[in-house]
Formats: structure tokens, sequence, C-alpha cells
């Protein structure tokens, strides 16, 4: 489930960026909420410079129940990682996020696990997946 989209300008990061601000953004997120690596989806998209507030603009799609801070700190962690691989400043890069219920969320046809209960999730999947 958590889905980070990244919309950055046409031609503004090439293959080993995008790699680079996919792991970084994965890293962050599974350091910070302890869900495996495997739960994170990061997506790239172009769009013409001045299509958003800033050059690059990045949304977090994650679950409900989150505390503030620990959102603020997913913000401030990806916000400052794309900067640093896209070699921006960043004031160039922006962040919102959005909660989603777990249990609207299906993964490998399953209702995804609410935080904190990846492990049994995780542990009860069918052979195979």
């Amino acid at each position: 489930m958590p889905l980070y989209r990244c919309t950055c300008p046409p031609d503004a990061l090439d293959d080993e960026q995008r790699r680079a601000i996919a792991v970084a953004i994965t890293d962050v997120h599974c350091t910070l909420t302890g869900a495996p690596p495997t739960f994170v989806h990061v997506q790239f998209l172009e769009q013409p410079a001045g299509a958003g507030r800033t050059p690059f603009v990045l949304h977090g799609g994650i679950r409900a129940g989150r505390d503030g801070t620990l959102v603020g700190s997913i913000v401030d962690r990806c916000t400052a990682a794309v900067a640093r691989i896209a070699g921006v400043d960043e004031t160039d890069v922006s962040m919102r996020t959005s909660e989603t219920n777990a249990s609207w969320v299906f993964e490998g046809g399953r209702v995804f696990p609410e935080p904190g209960q990846e492990a049994a999730w995780l542990a009860e999947a069918p052979a195979g997946h």
C-alpha cells in the first residue's frame, strides 16, 4: 500500500536518479513505520514546469492512523532525499500526504493489514505470495 508519486519536469531525472529516489523513499517509509519494503510503491510522473507549486511534487498515500510527528518526519526526509538526488534546492520540492484506511486497500488479493500488524499478515500469506 503506501503509494508515493513523484511528479517532476520532463527529463529532469534519469533512470539512476529515479531508482535512487525510489530506494530512498522506501528506506524512509520502512525505517519510520516498520513496514516491509515490499509494501512500498513509488511512481514517477512528468509534467511541464509550472504545473505544480514547485518543480518536484511528492504525494504520499499512506495508511490512516499514523502519528502526525511520524508523518512530518516522512515528509521532511522524503523531500530532503529527492532534493539531494535530483540536485535541486529543497525549496524546489513539496510534498503532501493522504491517508487511507487499511481495510479499503487490497494487496495480493487480501485486505491490507493495520499499522503494526504487518508481520502477522505476512505470516498468513498463502504459499507462493
